[in-house]
């Protein structure tokens, strides 16, 4: 199973995001797991999870994220705005898979 932690504000608009990859996995026949915390959140779930990515409105913290997620061998993307914008679950799940090692 494939465990994803999205760090984002507060959570809401990510959770529809979240129901949208869950249905892309799904569809793929593809076990996942996918958690959105906030920013003052997620630090004690990162060596939990197998991909961290980060909500586009929090981009101003990706650094510090990246460190995080870095220092537990996590790999780490930004999510791309217009996906976001428009809750494409399928292709925010081909970017976690194009993370994961083969």
């Amino acid at each position: 199973m494939m465990r994803v932690l999205i760090v984002c504000s507060w959570g809401m608009s990510t959770s529809l995001l979240v129901e949208s990859m869950l249905s892309a996995a799904a569809a793929q026949h593809i076990e996942l797991h996918v958690e959105a915390l906030s920013a003052g959140e997620y630090t004690a779930q990162v060596d939990m999870c197998d991909v961290v990515l980060i909500a586009p409105q929090i981009r101003h913290l990706r650094k510090s994220i990246e460190k995080i997620a870095h220092s537990v061998n996590k790999p780490v993307a930004m999510i791309e705005p217009f996906h976001y914008a428009t809750m494409d679950g399928e292709a925010v799940l081909k970017q976690v898979l194009r993370l994961l090692p083969a």
